[in-house]
Parts: C-alpha cells; structure tokens; sequence
C-alpha cells in the first residue's frame, strides 16, 4: 500500500509544474493509496463535516477530538519521513564514494571540519 516518491531531479527551463492533483475521497485513498493519504482524507472529510453548520452539536466534540488526534498522526508521519530522509541519503553517499575511493579523507575521518572563530 505504500508508496514511494520519485526522486528529485532538475528541471529544465522550459518546463512547468504539473497541475496540482485533486485530493483523494475517503474510498480511494482506502483502496490504493498510503495511510497517510488515507488520514487527509479521512482529516478533511472531519473539516467539512464539523464546519458544516447543520453539524449536530452533540458531535461537535467527538469529531472535532478525532479532527485533532488525525492531524497529530499526519504530523508525526511527515516529522518520520523528515527524520529519516536526510540520514538515508547521507548513507547512499557514503557507500557510493568507498566504492570510488574507499581511502578518501571524508571516510577516515581525517578531515579537519573544527570550527575557528578567531581565524575569520
């Protein structure tokens, strides 16, 4: 059910954003797409329903609590990819230089990166 995004290229001077895409209903994003694109839904499904003003008081609270609990998981999914984004690439890096030059300064540690303030 996951799926991953297609990595970050360059583009050219010609070329334009795509259109935005239309989000995903309830029912789609249930069938074939991510659980996080299940929880934008299922998020702004909540919204419409709790600014809706023929909303039932007697819901306002429950759905509005389950408003709030939807957006602190889609929160700490981001925060998770944000996490592990940055270290994986870093490792790919580093596998790539040892095979060109596995006795490169960068991966010996030899590499002085101590920060001088009085040399400025």
């Amino acid at each position: 059910m996951a799926t991953q995004k297609p990595p970050l290229r360059a583009v050219a001077a010609d070329e334009t954003a795509p259109p935005p895409s239309k989000p995903m209903s309830v029912v789609q994003a249930a069938k074939s797409g991510t659980h996080r694109d299940l929880l934008v839904a299922m998020r702004d499904r909540i919204a419409e329903t709790v600014t809706n003003a023929g909303c039932p008081p007697r819901d306002l609270a429950s759905l509005t609590k389950r408003l709030q609990d939807i957006a602190d998981q889609i929160e700490a999914i981001d925060a998770r990819e944000a996490e592990e984004a940055p270290g994986h690439r870093l490792r790919d890096l580093e596998a790539a230089l040892r095979e060109i030059n596995p006795e490169h300064p960068l991966l010996a540690g030899m590499v002085d990166d101590h920060f001088d303030a009085s040399a400025i």
